[in-house]
C-alpha cells in the first residue's frame, strides 16, 4: 500500500488537544498518528504545527467572481488559492438574488463537485436566502426575497445531487416552520439567520432542527438586558452551533471572546468572504455597499483563527478546532474530515512558529508550500 509519513510536529488534533508526533498517510487518508520517532518521508520545518485543513461554511465568491453568477469560475479560483490560507474545504454560498439564477448556480456547483479536484474542495451549497426577514435583510435585495412555498422548497431540493445542502432562513417568517420541517426531513442543514427572532423563536427553531445560527450578532436583534433575541437561545443551548465572522468589525473582539467562552467547540469560524464588484467598496477588510451597509468580509480562514487566538488568549490547537472539527460537526461531516484521526481524509494544514500557513496537504498530496 502506497503512503508517506510526515512530521515531526505538534499535532493539533482538532478537538482542542495536541501532542507531538508524526502522521502516516495511506491512500489519501490518515492511517495512524505516531508519537515516537519514525522514518519520515516528508520532514516538516522545526516548530511546525499540523492541524486538520480549514473548513469555511460561508464564502460568497473569490477574485471578483460570485457563486451566484459565475460559480464554476469562483470554484476554480478557490481551488487554487484557498490552500494558501489553509483552506481545504468550503461551502459555496449563494445569496438572495433572482430565483432562477440561484437555482442555476446551485446546479452548476453540484455538477462541478462531481469532477476531480486537486485543491480546496466544495462540500455542497449554502443557500443564504431568499427565505429571510425583510427587516434584517441587510445587503440582500428586497425585491428578490421570497416566501418558502412548497413549490420553491421542492425546486431548491431538486438542485441537490451530491454533498451537503445548507439553507439559512428566518424561522419566524410565514410558512417557515412547514418549509423547515420538509427541508430537515430531506436532510438539509438548517441555519437561522437574517431574522427578527426572539428568544422563544430561537428555542423553537433549535427544536425544529435549525442547528446553526448564521453570522451570530449580525442581521438579528442584538444583546440587550431588556430585549429578547434569538441569539440568546443559541448562546444557551449546548448543542447548537454559532457561526461568527471574526474580523474585528462584524463582531468586536470582546464579543468574539464571549461567544468562545459560551460555545467553545460549538463556535464555527467563517469568513463570509465576498468579491469586491460594482456597487461595493472595501474599507479595512470589510465590504460595504454604497450606502455603508456591511455586505461581507475580505477575511481569510487562517486570519480568522489568529483573530480568535488574539481575542481569547487560547492556543492555536484550541482556536483551530473552531475552523475544523466544529464546522465538520455542524454539517454532519465529522466522520469524514475535520480531525487528525485514523480513517479521516488527510486534509492537513501546516503552520510555522509564527502561526502562518507553510504547507497544505489535500488527500495526502502536497498542494501548497511557501518554500
Amino acid at each position: 500500500m502506497s503512503g508517506r509519513t510526515i512530521g515531526h510536529a505538534l499535532l493539533a488534533i482538532g478537538d482542542g488537544t495536541s501532542h507531538q508526533g508524526s502522521i502516516r498517510i495511506e491512500d489519501g487518508r490518515i492511517a495512524r498518528l505516531d508519537d515516537g520517532p519514525h522514518h519520515l518521508d516528508y520532514e516538516l520545518p522545526f516548530g511546525s504545527t499540523v492541524t486538520p485543513g480549514l473548513i469555511d461554511l460561508h464564502v460568497n465568491g473569490a477574485a471578483g467572481q460570485w457563486f451566484n453568477r459565475m460559480p464554476v469560475e469562483a470554484m476554480r479560483v478557490l481551488e487554487s488559492s484557498g490552500p494558501r490560507a489553509g483552506l481545504t474545504a468550503y461551502l459555496p454560498t449563494i445569496i438572495t438574488g433572482p430565483w432562477d439564477e440561484m437555482l442555476r448556480a446551485a446546479r452548476e456547483i453540484y455538477r462541478k463537485m462531481e469532477m476531480p479536484s486537486s485543491g480546496a474542495r466544495a462540500l455542497g451549497v449554502h443557500f443564504e436566502g431568499p427565505f429571510i426577514n425583510p427587516e434584517y435583510r441587510r445587503f440582500h435585495q428586497a425585491e428578490f426575497l421570497l416566501a418558502p412555498t412548497p413549490g420553491r422548497v421542492e425546486a431548491l431540493l431538486s438542485t441537490w445531487t451530491c454533498g451537503r445542502c445548507r439553507v439559512t432562513m428566518a424561522p419566524e417568517i410565514d410558512d417557515g416552520r412547514a418549509a423547515a420541517a420538509e427541508l430537515r426531513r430531506r436532510g438539509v442543514v438548517l441555519s437561522a439567520g437574517h431574522t427578527a427572532g426572539t428568544f422563544s423563536v430561537g428555542v423553537q427553531a433549535i427544536e425544529d432542527g435549525f442547528r446553526i445560527l448564521t453570522h451570530s450578532f449580525n442581521a438579528m436583534p442584538g444583546l440587550h438586558h431588556r430585549s429578547s433575541s434569538i441569539l440568546v437561545a443559541y448562546l444557551l443551548d449546548p448543542a447548537a452551533f454559532c457561526e461568527v465572522i471574526a474580523d474585528g468589525t462584524h463582531v468586536s473582539p470582546e464579543h468574539v471572546a464571549l461567544l468562545y467562552r459560551l460555545k467553545a467547540l460549538n463556535l464555527v469560524l467563517s469568513t463570509d468572504a465576498m468579491p469586491v464588484t460594482e456597487g461595493l467598496v472595501e474599507e479595512g477588510g470589510v465590504i460595504r455597499d454604497l450606502d455603508g451597509v456591511i455586505a461581507g468580509s475580505r477575511l481569510l480562514p487562517d486570519e480568522a483563527v489568529r483573530n480568535l487566538m488574539n481575542a481569547t488568549g487560547v492556543t492555536l490547537a484550541e482556536a483551530v478546532a473552531c475552523a475544523t472539527w466544529a464546522p465538520a460537526r455542524a454539517i454532519g461531516l465529522d466522520a469524514e474530515l475535520g480531525m487528525l484521526r485514523e480513517g479521516l481524509r488527510a486534509d492537513l494544514a501546516v503552520w510555522d512558529r509564527h502561526n502562518r500557513i507553510s504547507h497544505v496537504f489535500i488527500g495526502g498530496e502536497l498542494v501548497y508550500s511557501n518554500d
